[in-house]
């Protein structure tokens, strides 16, 4: 019986000397979505995530200079890549997939590549969406202005928000676009209000001309231009509305839009940096949505490479979106496999959140390791405990572990039960050879456990959720542990 000692909050991010930033792409994209965001502010449903497994990540920054806590990244590259320190100015993987349209529409003249993607629904109990988060750049400060611009979005779409077809215009420009022209050289900007409309409905309203500019008019009457000018306007992605944007502009944040040329004031140049590999990124920025709450939204996160596949760019969303908690709390678990006709156990550790992990495995020795393997010298029962924390939190859990028991025995693991077929094709039928039933436990190989229940003779296990690969199944009976190897093609 597992048993928690202790729960606390050590506060400790505003006097711990600043480490590397902490990445552990061991978690699903469900993981962290439903721990970090599904609470009393909003439900979420109908989690997706498109991109390569090595480019979703948890973080724990409060560290580092990233200047957030801890989080999700998805990135165009590996999520790994981001641990510091700043020691290349060109560190990036190809993961040789395609970009997106949807960010390729806030780009016009830019293709993007290595895209990952988080899909969601939300229903809010709020009036406002709010994403807390930074965006980070190998491109940066070198590519600034170049043939390669890196960017995300948060792209909303639902209820009360605009919709339309997507074209960015730009100043001083002619564009022909689905058989109407459109020319614009300045396009007056409004702030703090969603007035985004259909090109083609555009087309039909007025023009204001002067000796200078060409200014669209609106039929919103309820919509008041702003004195500020900018020479373009974003109009709609076919992936919803971006509410990442620079602050106080239209913009969306990419490289050749905030930088330590551009808006610098939100740009940090993290050259030399000790705790975070990419070359600048921003401050924490919040994009955030005006909503009806109990309405359903759906959400896109996407980040991809623009101009080439190679260096890497990522964001970083805080615990702190969604009406997330500004801490995170530890929850320690662990099964201990020991091995047929030995002293040695394995110990798969399940703990959620951590960034150490400390072993007393109850004779007198110790580990740090996150899943250590231990031999003990002598048979005997054992209070194992785990104690894992992370900037703010620290717990223990104990359980007993018996050592000897299936030493005493010559019975093969064939002669317990058998999977078939073996290799299994997704999923192997479970054959016992001397009990009606049993408790089987399927791990990988390096003793992380992925089920554990107790089987009926006959039963059919569903390898589909775990991929291809070799896994090891554990039978229990009588008192006694047996193992055999499964390959799953």
């Amino acid at each position: 019986m597992k048993k928690l000692l202790t729960v606390f909050c050590l506060f400790l991010f505003g006097s711990q000397a600043q480490a590397q930033l902490f990445i552990d792409n061991s978690y699903s994209i469900d993981d962290m979505i439903f721990g970090f965001f599904d609470d009393s502010d909003v439900t979420i449903s109908n989690v997706t995530y498109t991109g390569t497994p090595a480019s979703l990540a948890f973080f724990e920054g409060s560290n580092s200079n990233i200047g957030m806590n801890a989080g999700l990244i998805i990135t165009s590259g590996e999520a790994e890549i981001a641990i510091g320190p700043n020691d290349s100015e060109s560190a990036g993987a190809n993961m040789n997939i395609a970009g997106t349209p949807w960010l390729d529409a806030l780009i016009p003249g830019y293709v993007t590549f290595d895209a990952s993607v988080i899909e969601m629904d939300i229903v809010p109990m709020t009036d406002t969406l709010c994403f807390k988060y930074v965006f980070g750049s190998e491109e940066y400060q070198e590519y600034v202005g170049t043939s390669y611009n890196d960017l995300f979005a948060f792209l909303i779409e639902g209820p009360g928000l605009p919709q339309g077809d997507s074209i960015w215009v730009a100043g001083d420009t002619i564009l022909n676009y689905d058989s109407c022209f459109i020319c614009v050289d300045t396009i007056l900007v409004f702030q703090d209000t969603f007035c985004l409309y259909d090109s083609l409905q555009m087309i039909d309203t007025c023009w204001l001309v002067t000796d200078t500019a060409y200014t669209w008019c609106y039929f919103d009457t309820t919509c008041l231009p702003d004195t500020i000018i900018y020479p373009g306007y974003w109009y709609y992605s076919p992936g919803g509305i971006n509410i990442a944007q620079v602050p106080n502009t239209n913009l969306p944040v990419a490289i050749n839009t905030l930088n330590q040329n551009d808006n610098s004031q939100y740009f940090i140049d993290n050259t030399g940096g000790q705790t975070v590999q990419y070359d600048g990124f921003t401050t924490p920025l919040w994009a955030k949505a005006v909503v009806i709450p109990n309405e359903t939204y759906h959400v896109r996160i996407a980040v991809a490479d623009a101009g080439d596949h190679i260096f890497d760019s990522g964001v970083l969303m805080s615990i702190e979106s969604l009406g997330g908690d500004s801490l995170l709390i530890v929850e320690p678990d662990f099964v201990p496999n020991p091995e047929p006709g030995t002293k040695n156990v394995q110990f798969a550790n399940g703990s959620l959140w951590a960034t150490e992990w400390n072993w007393d495995f109850g004779d007198g020795s110790t580990s740090t390791e996150r899943n250590p393997e231990h031999t003990y010298a002598q048979d005997g029962t054992y209070n194992v405990s785990l104690t894992v924390s992370n900037w703010c939190s620290e717990e223990t859990i104990s359980e007993n572990v018996t050592i000897g028991l299936s030493a005493v025995s010559n019975v093969s693991a064939k002669e317990v039960f058998q999977v078939s077929p073996n290799p299994a094709n997704g999923s192997f039928v479970l054959k016992l050879k001397k009990d009606d039933a049993a408790q089987l436990r399927l791990l990988t190989l390096d003793g992380r456990l992925l089920f554990d229940q107790y089987l009926n003779d006959g039963a059919r296990v569903d390898l589909s959720p775990f991929g291809t690969g070799v896994f090891v199944v554990q039978v229990i009976s009588n008192g006694q542990l047996f193992t055999e190897k499964v390959v799953n093609k």
